[in-house]
């Protein structure tokens, strides 16, 4: 399967991803976020902060919560430091 941008995932996804940025005074333009694949109902979403190359990929599929493991590595410093 052909990547697919963050632009295209579920408004309500985008939403989440959006607000936890903000809880941490981050944009979410810092981050380059894209479905990697998508294999037995799997996907493999990855996220790059611009400028620091750091980068993790989340599993998200029916009831995961990618998106939390996303805000708990933006709260531990791992894509570098936050303002919040």
């Amino acid at each position: 399967m052909a990547t697919r941008p963050f632009t295209e995932f579920p408004a309500d996804e985008q939403q989440q991803v959006l607000q936890v940025c903000r809880q941490v005074g981050l944009a979410a333009e810092m981050f380059e976020i894209f479905e990697e694949s998508r294999e037995a109902g799997v996907r493999r979403i990855s996220v790059r902060r611009v400028g620091t190359d750091k980068t993790s990929v989340y599993e998200a599929g029916p009831g995961s919560v990618w998106v939390e493991e996303f805000e708990s590595d933006l709260e531990c410093g791992l894509f570098g430091q936050v303002t919040a």
